[in-house]
């Protein structure tokens, strides 16, 4: 998501690719794969969220197909973490990550030390 002329512009692929992500499922699994995802596009080019979903539908209040709402329905899931985790911007974290994300946030400190 970026400002461009004064106006927010999404940053998206076309509704027909074949790459584009299309439920919130597809969205899950594929951060199961990757391991964490931002959720808006950022410095890494095609490593975010809106980068592989559709600009038509965000913020439209469809849970079928607002990747908006769609960041809801990943965290009642329990399965992938959805939070501020990227200097404070959001992101998804799966669970096989997540630990690793909580340590390095913890400074190397397990929670007895601390």
């Amino acid at each position: 998501m970026a400002v461009e002329n004064g106006e927010w512009i999404m940053h998206g692929l076309e509704w027909d690719n074949p790459y584009r992500i299309r439920t919130y499922v597809e969205l899950i699994n594929w951060v199961d794969e990757i391991g964490f995802l931002p959720l808006f596009k950022n410095e890494i080019e095609g490593f975010s969220a809106e980068e592989h979903t559709s600009d038509q539908f965000w913020w439209t209040g469809d849970p079928e197909q607002d990747p908006w709402k769609w960041r809801e329905l990943i965290a009642r899931s329990g399965r992938v973490a959805y939070g501020k985790f990227f200097n404070k911007k959001a992101g998804f974290i799966s669970k096989e990550w997540f630990p690793y994300f909580a340590n390095y946030r913890r400074d190397g400190y397990d929670f007895e030390a601390r």
